[in-house]
């Protein structure tokens, strides 16, 4: 997939932006953030912001970015990916257990988001892995819970999934407040269906 004159140094700053959704940074933090000489990432933001991949708001005196979530759900999964597999390079057997997982649900529409400990690098030896699946109404639920049961019966690591159709979770990121939707969405690997998150976070934010 290719999207107009994205740079490593773009996609590290994206990548920065979409692992902190709902946060603003100045260049300064951003260019910190990603090892970057401060010129290089003011030069590849501002660019970033023509090309309205991402909104840049001057406060003075200094300038806040945070991702355009407007238009740009395409880009937003392509970077979200790549969030992904740095996410299983780091743990192979928790790609093991996603890949065991979508190779058992046959329904092609939903989201998968990983969340809680084991995404935030606090996981203990008796930590489950938390998954949130989002389905577009509860006919499919029967079909994810069974895919759970069937791997967490074979797997190393306990499987804690939350199954809400894309109504009870767009209902939940509406409210804005601290709930389990928005945990997971702060502190995510999306390796399924992000398009469609992003989508929903475009309708909210």
């Amino acid at each position: 997939m290719h999207f107009e004159q994205l740079t490593k140094t773009s996609i590290e700053i994206l990548v920065h932006l979409t692992s902190k959704i709902r946060e603003s940074f100045t260049v300064r933090q951003i260019a910190h953030a990603i090892g970057q000489d401060y010129r290089i990432s003011h030069v590849m933001t501002m660019r970033l912001a023509k090309q309205q991949y991402i909104i840049a708001e001057k406060r003075r005196p200094v300038t806040y970015c945070r991702l355009n979530l407007k238009g740009n759900s395409s880009l937003l999964a392509y970077i979200e990916g790549i969030r992904v597999n740095r996410f299983f390079a780091k743990h192979r057997d928790l790609e093991i257990i996603v890949g065991e997982l979508l190779s058992k649900i046959a329904s092609p529409f939903f989201t998968m988001i990983l969340f809680g400990s084991h995404v935030r690098g606090t996981a203990s030896e008796m930590s489950d892995l938390d998954i949130i699946f989002v389905i577009p109404d509860r006919k499919f639920e029967k079909e994810v819970t069974s895919a759970v049961g069937s791997v967490e019966h074979i797997s190393p690591i306990g499987i804690h999934e939350i199954v809400l159709t894309s109504d009870e979770f767009m209902d939940l990121l509406k409210q804005k407040t601290p709930n389990v939707a928005w945990e997971a969405v702060d502190n995510r690997v999306v390796p399924y269906g992000a398009q469609a998150l992003f989508k929903m976070l475009e309708a909210v934010l």
